[in-house]
């Protein structure tokens, strides 16, 4: 190999790893801002983003209610803003975190088309971990849990998200669990919940009356859960 296809292959492999340590650090950050983004929701902090994701915990995928039907996924922004299936809660939050990001990539000189491949990672992991995936969570028969390389991995996904929906605190906040797909951030900052726990009625009361709702299972298609096999919901 001569000197000049030498330096082309260098420069190939320079763009190469490039694009791929763009694409995991985009990757890596949306997860975690949506981890805290999630959190958030869940903290009272910003009460009417709180209320306006709760409506997806505790009228359509309530205590009383089963956590996934054939039935396929009952949106919880009817009647709400919405693009698509994502509410204002999701919408506003996820937009101040780009903004910053696209911000600090403009300030930091990035080049644009590695701020393009940036703000793909930092648009299209949420919009599959927690929209797509997500909502198949609440599915029956979703199609990775036929598939044998995915199916291991997408059911024990759903059964912690399965725990984070009946994991209330004393004053009815959900405390575990705030990944979707992955946990990672969990792990590392000590929400990881492996097991069901008692639900917590008095809790779920509490919220209740915080955020003014009231439970909805007379419109609802499917058998509720019994709360009594929650604590040992495989």
């Amino acid at each position: 190999m001569n000197r000049r296809s030498a330096l082309i292959a260098a420069r190939w492999v320079h763009i190469a790893a490039s694009v791929a340590m763009t694409l995991i650090f985009s990757v890596l950050l949306a997860e975690l801002a949506g981890y805290w983004l999630h959190r958030l929701l869940h903290s009272d902090k910003v009460k009417f983003l709180s209320r306006g994701h709760l409506i997806h915990h505790f009228l359509i995928y309530g205590p009383r209610q089963p956590m996934r039907t054939d039935a396929g996924y009952r949106d919880a922004t009817d009647n709400r803003f919405s693009v698509g299936n994502i509410g204002l809660e999701w919408l506003m939050p996820s937009a101040i975190v780009l903004a910053i990001c696209w911000g600090a990539m403009i300030l930091l000189h990035v080049p644009r088309v590695y701020q393009g491949l940036a703000v793909c990672g930092l648009l299209g992991w949420p919009i599959f971990m927690f929209s797509y995936l997500h909502d198949r969570m609440h599915e029956e028969g979703f199609w990775m849990t036929r598939v044998p390389l995915l199916s291991r991995w997408f059911l024990k996904a759903r059964r912690l998200h399965d725990i984070h929906h009946r994991s209330l605190d004393r004053d009815g906040r959900m405390d575990t669990n705030f990944g979707i797909g992955f946990y990672w951030f969990d792990r590392v900052f000590g929400t990881i919940a492996q097991r069901h726990r008692p639900f917590n009625w008095g809790g779920y009361e509490i919220a209740k009356q915080r955020y003014l709702l009231e439970d909805s299972v007379d419109n609802y298609d499917g058998e509720p859960d019994d709360p009594s096999e929650w604590p040992s919901q495989s």
